[in-house]
Parts: C-alpha cells; structure tokens; sequence
C-alpha cells in the first residue's frame, strides 16, 4: 500500500513489550530512494538516544489504529549500539547497528534490499565476509548516503526551464519501503492548494547542499501531469 511520508510520522512505534514512542524522520539512500531507517523518539523512556530501526525490523503498519509494530522488545532496542543525538550516522554506525540486529546489508548486493528484493525476507544469520568480499561491500557502501526525509521537505523543485514548486510530502510503499513519488506544491498558488506527484524515476538530479531537485522535461510537460487540489485525493488516484 501507499502511505504519505508526513503520515508515518503520527503513528506509535509497538515493540513486543509495549509502546516505545514515534516515528521522528527516516532515512532514505540517495541512489535507490529506499527508506533505510525509521528514527524513533523515545520521549522520556530513552533520553539522549538516537534509536534507528530499519525496515527489516517492521511487522506490521497498522492503518486503522496508526501504530507500526516491531519484533523487538525494549530491552533489545536499549542494548544497541549507542548513537547520540548530535553525533552523524556514519558507516561504521550502520556496521555496528548491522551487526548488533543481523539486518542485511543493503548494499551488498543487486536487488533493492542487497540480496532480497524486500526488507521483511527472511534473512540468514550474518556470516563473516571473505577479504576481498569485504573490500567489495566497502566500496559499494561507499555509493550510498543517508538523506533525512525531514530535511527534503521543502526543497525547491524544478524543470528543465522553470521551477515547478516545492516538496511538500513523500510517499512510500509499505511492501517494499521505497519512495515512490514526491508530492510538491505549486510555487505560483498562494491562495489555493494545487500539488503535482511526480515518481522519483523522473527525478534527473538532486543538489542536495543547495536544496534543490532536477524533474525531467519542462515546465509545460512536467505541469501536464494531472493536478490535485488537496493531498487526500492523491493517494487514491495513483
């Protein structure tokens, strides 16, 4: 199913012991836009943590009671490997994290989730890599960077000739945990809402230090697209 971004970020987190807190942001890679980590706050019951669960961890996304359910109970998600609130997720902290739940590595490999097409496959113990598999796995993390779905609200977007307006949501599939499309409002509507959903496959560039994305095509094709005048009718049309 289809979910906006913004939704996600309401619903309670059920580990296996109780409520552990929300959604706070996620983590998608800047090459397959796949939601790589769900950033948990745990208000009072886990101060000063940075709590990253990734997709592989998920049971179910509950629509109806707005709750994502987790396999782990407190106790596993507290030993983790500590990750303060300012320090940044680096590749040694996803190694570590890897490491500590046994999720895969999702760059090792073709398919979307490295080996599996699915971050909810079963997956098998981790296993020591040989050297030169290692140094292969090393490089091929090294292609992926961590973009924060917070931090992209709000980028300026733009066609060929023109900007066409800005990201106001994101919407990602909950079988695959992929985004899909970008939802961006349109610049030159100030006293109305008219948005236009565009799928990341067309997105040609991103800059991320200027905050800016690239749509193929121009002004005049990318605004061909069908037109909503409220995100509520979005997801029921695509």
């Amino acid at each position: 199913m289809l979910f906006f971004t913004s939704d996600l970020k309401s619903y309670n987190i059920h580990a296996a012991d109780g409520e552990m807190g929300k959604v706070k942001d996620m983590y998608f890679d800047d090459e397959k836009w796949a939601i790589r980590y769900a950033i948990v706050d745990t208000r009072k019951w886990l101060p000063g943590r940075r709590v990253l669960l990734s997709p592989s961890s998920f049971i179910t996304l509950n629509e109806n009671d707005k709750h994502l359910e987790v396999e782990y109970d407190k106790e596993k998600v507290r030993n983790s490997p500590s990750i303060s609130e300012e320090s940044a997720v680096t590749k040694d902290t996803e190694d570590s994290l890897i490491g500590y739940y046994g999720w895969s590595r999702y760059w090792a490999g073709n398919m979307l989730w490295g080996a599996n097409d699915r971050p909810l496959a079963d997956f098998p113990p981790p296993e020591e890599p040989q050297h030169e598999v290692y140094d292969q796995q090393l490089e091929e993390q090294s292609r992926y960077d961590l973009r924060s779905e917070d931090e992209t609200i709000g980028f300026k977007v733009h066609a060929n000739d023109g900007k066409i307006g800005s990201v106001a949501d994101m919407i990602f599939d909950s079988e695959y945990w992929k985004l899909r499309y970008i939802v961006v409002q349109d610049s030159e509507t100030f006293t109305e809402e008219q948005y236009y959903v565009y799928h990341t496959d067309q997105i040609e560039s991103v800059d991320w230090f200027e905050e800016d994305i690239y749509i193929k095509g121009t002004l005049t094709e990318t605004k061909n697209a069908a037109q909503y005048n409220s995100k509520e009718q979005i997801l029921t049309s695509l």
